[in-house]
């Protein structure tokens, strides 16, 4: 497995806040509070909406098993190039539909923290973006 590669946010997630991620056949969601300055909570929500959400798993656990690179921001996500999580997929792939192409697009492995949670989560790209919460009035999103 190659080292992960950090990808900033242009929002700061809340460090000591939860995670939520939805998942679907078609759709992967996660929403997280979000931090103005140290402590502040912002009046918006962090939205990462993955592409094509392939698999997901989640860990309630306070430390990841991935090795952190240094980092000069306050938010980001961890892609995992060459994980276990890609080729136990790809194997899945090969061994119930052996007739798809080799050419076919290997999704991401993406990595979210919480405090004391983390998601990961295989796409083949995200998005990230920020609701106001007072447009929201999903009970679950009220709650970070």
């Amino acid at each position: 497995m190659s080292a992960p590669i950090v990808i900033p946010l242009d929002f700061w997630l809340d460090p000591q806040g939860d995670v939520i991620l939805i998942y679907s056949e078609h759709e992967c969601l996660i929403y997280c509070a979000c931090w103005i300055s140290a402590g502040e909570r912002a009046d918006f929500i962090g939205q990462l909406s993955f592409e094509r959400g392939r698999g997901v798993r989640s860990y309630r656990r306070e430390y990841l098993p991935y090795d952190l690179p240094k980092r000069g921001f306050h938010s980001s996500i961890l892609q995992i190039p060459d994980s276990d999580l890609i080729r136990e997929h790809l194997a899945y792939r090969k061994k119930h539909y052996a007739d798809t192409p080799s050419t076919q697009r290997v999704p991401n492995h993406y990595v979210v923290t919480g405090h004391d949670i983390y998601h990961e989560i295989l796409a083949y790209g995200f998005t990230a973006s920020t609701i106001l919460r007072r447009d929201t009035t999903d009970p679950r999103l009220l709650r970070l």
